[in-house]
Order: C-alpha cells, then structure tokens, then sequence
C-alpha cells in the first residue's frame, strides 16, 4: 500500500510542477478539467526533461536531484501570462452529451481499476526499453545506460524518466505502480481534448469524439501495458488540435501549446517526430508562407526537447542503431493490405476503423469547402505516413511485424482521425439541417 501511495504523491507532483507550464503554453484559459490534465502532459514532460539535465552537468539522478527538478520545473514556468478567454461553443446537454461522457467516464475508470489490479508488466518492449531504463535510473543513478546493452538505448526518455523517477521515490523496484502514471496519461487526453474540442465544437460533438477515441480495446490496453503508444498519441492528438485552433486563430495564440505537444511527442517516441513534424509543414502549406506568425514559437518548442537528447547521445556515445532502418521495402500494396487486415480485427480495434474512415469519406463532400478541411490538413497526412514504418524496418516484409506493431503505431493517430470523423458527421448534419426546400416541388399524384 505505501508504494501506491508514493506512486499517487508522485504524479500528484508531476502535475503540480506542471500546472504553470500549462497556463504558459495553452493559448486560452483551459477551464478547470483541462487544466488538471494539461497540467500532467506538461509536468511529465518538463520533470523528465529536467532529469536529463541533471545527468548532463554530471550529477547523479537521485531522489535528491528529483526534488530539485520538481522546483525548478514549477518555478521557471512559474508567472505565466494572463491568458485570453476563448468561450466554448454554445450548444444543449442532455442525453446526447450525458450518456457517451458517461461511456468514457466508465471506459476510463476500467482502465485505472486495471491499473491498480494486474500487477507487474511483462509487455516485452517494456522490459526491453521503457521498464529496463527506468530501474537503471534508480540503480546507477544516470542517463547513459552504459551497464546495458541492446537495440533499444537510442529511444527517447521521457516514458523511461517517469518510470525512473516513480522508482526514484518508491527507493526500489515494483513495476506495478507504473501501471499508473501511464494510464493516468489517458485520463489527461480526454480532460484536454474535452476544453480544445469545445472550443471549435458544440457539447454534444465533443462528447462523441472522446467516446469514439477511448471506447476501443486497444485503448484500453496500451493505457496499462507500460509502454509508450498511448502518451505518444496523447501529445500528438494535443499537437493536431493545438495546430487546428493556430490555423483557425490566424496568429500565434496556439502555436506554443501545439509545438510543446510536438517537442514531448518526439521525446516520447521517434515516431511522434515525423508525426509532429508532419503537422508543421501542412500549417505551413496552408498558409502558404514559411515565415508563418507562430512557426517559430512551434519550432523553438520542438527543439527544447529535441536537440538535449541528441547532444546528450553524442556525448556519451549511446548508439543510434542504425541497423533499425536499414532495409528499404518498397512494395506499397503488400504494406497497405496487411496493414488494413490488421486494423481490421475488431478484438483490438471493434468497428472503430470504418466509422471513422467511413465517415471522413463519405462528409468529404460536405466539409470540404469549409473550416474542417483545416483539420484534415494536420491530421490526414499522417494516416498515410504512418505507413512508412513498413517501408523502412529492420523486419520489413514480415506478415508478424505488421501483426505486432500496426495496431500500436495506429493509436498514435487515431484519436485525432476520431475528431475528424465526427467534425465530418456534424458538418454533415448542420448541411442537411440547413439545405433550403426545393423551389418547384413536383405536385403529388393523384390516386
């Protein structure tokens, strides 16, 4: 029991040394429930950022040290600017709001119930990548990792950091307890996307989007299995929302929230790099100018967290497995075939995939001369570059590695492709509603 105690003290100080990031980099005031779990988003980020900068003046990463990083991180966000209202968007409660938050309301209380009840995490990148550095923090008291070995070194560490810092306090091992700073992850996106879908969209949207983004198994799954997918794809869901409303605004109030997303994602998961950066390009090609107002703050975000680790590998000579990528597959057809069969399966996925994909194709028509083609500027792009994986794996061309893997690296969009699919519905709807009658109805006939 105490070491669950200390795990919960712990978070409860990631979001509290987070909380006046979140005020700096959101752009408006995010309401109480997006506060709480930005709040986490930028604390786990920042805290674990911190940590590597303790390793690179040469002190140890100790219990310690931690205490420090947690002041420091609360006191240099500390002061934030007084941020703009932005009000929602007006619209009714009632059941159609009430019964899918209660959905995910349920969804999300199952997954922190599993998080407490399964105990320990055998989920082999776990053991290999995120669990393993993390006991090394709280074993050799750094970030080198110069006693392991394996493939896995070059990942980023803000998953590993956490983990590492949770051990840090606890003062040993007990893999359990790390089920929860991950599912407390999946908490936080939905309190975020809750404020920023309010924002571009009435109660009754909102509430579907979140439902339609959480109510799967792999949801589920990845919020307690200890690896990295599901924080990935909560920084990346915040980076594309946060892009939306930039291009919408058409200044730079939400330039600093979407590239802090960008900059965690990619300190999460190499993937969350070309992910991010994705989304930056379609911001800059619609604006059709490179000198956007806001590129700057975005690209200045990314590289807070971006350019520490690469000097910090090159310094301590941690290996970048190249070996990872070298094979090239070019062979699109086959990739995209066992991809859609392995997005297909309902036991991870139920009907998630062609709702969604159902439901952007077929409101094409409808949105496209209208503000949601904004969103699926940031967000299309990246279901057809998440392919690329394929193209350029150490195990290209195995039925297996799809199986294993497409079903985690799919999450890490999916959902934003949920909001895009429902921002499709709605537009949809409000068309019909408003099409205006038929001028020259054609005169009933006559029995």
């Amino acid at each position: 029991m105490s070491d669950w105690l200390l795990a919960i003290a712990t978070c409860l100080l990631l979001a509290w040394a987070g909380r006046p990031w979140a005020r700096r980099v959101a752009g408006s005031a995010p309401g109480r429930w997006g506060l709480h779990g930005l709040s986490y988003l930028c604390g786990t980020a920042m805290v674990s950022l911190a940590m590597l900068g303790v390793a690179f003046v040469g002190l140890p990463v100790s219990r310690w040290t931690l205490a420090v990083a947690f002041l420091i991180v609360r006191a240099t966000g500390s002061r934030p600017p007084a941020l703009p209202e932005r009000r929602p968007l007006p619209g009714r409660g009632g059941p159609a709001v009430a019964l899918p938050m209660a959905a995910v309301v349920a969804t999300l209380g199952f997954g922190m119930l599993q998080a407490f009840r399964l105990g320990g995490i055998d989920s082999i990148d776990f053991l290999k990548a995120w669990g393993l550095k993390g006991v090394a923090v709280l074993d050799d008291h750094s970030l080198d990792f110069s006693r392991l070995s394996g493939p896995h070194l070059f990942y980023p560490l803000e998953v590993s950091n956490v983990n590492g810092a949770v051990l840090l306090v606890l003062g040993h091992v007990n893999d359990s307890v790390l089920r929860l700073p991950a599912a407390l992850f999946a908490v936080s996106l939905a309190a975020v996307m809750w404020w920023l879908l309010r924002l571009v969209m009435p109660p009754a949207p909102a509430a579907a989007a979140i439902a339609l983004a959480v109510m799967t198994p792999e949801f589920t799954t990845l919020m307690t299995n200890g690896l990295a997918d599901l924080v990935l794809a909560s920084y990346v869901t915040v980076c594309v929302l946060g892009a939306y409303l930039w291009l919408l605004d058409g200044g730079t109030r939400y330039a600093a929230l979407s590239g802090f997303a960008a900059g965690a994602a990619a300190w999460t998961k190499l993937e969350g790099t070309v992910a991010c950066a994705a989304v930056l390009v379609a911001v800059l090609l619609v604006r059709r100018a490179w000198r956007t107002p806001g590129a700057g703050i975005w690209i200045a975000w990314f590289a807070v967290f971006i350019v520490p680790w690469q000097v910090f590998q090159r310094v301590h000579d941690i290996p970048a497995n190249r070996s990872h990528f070298k094979t090239l597959y070019l062979h699109p057809l086959w990739i995209v075939d066992h991809v859609a069969r392995t997005l297909a399966e309902t036991a991870h996925w139920g009907l998630f995939w062609p709702i969604v994909l159902g439901l952007i194709a077929l409101t094409t028509p409808l949105w496209w001369n209208t503000p949601a083609r904004l969103l699926a500027a940031v967000t299309l792009p990246n279901l057809v570059l998440t392919l690329g994986a394929y193209v350029t794996h150490y195990r290209a061309g195995q039925a297996d590695s799809v199986e294993a893997t497409a079903h985690r690296l799919y999450m890490h969009i999916a959902p934003s492709l949920a909001v895009m699919a429902v921002m499709g519905a709605t537009v949809a709807l409000s068309a019909l509603r408003e099409r205006p009658p038929d001028p020259h109805p054609e005169p009933a006939r006559c029995r």
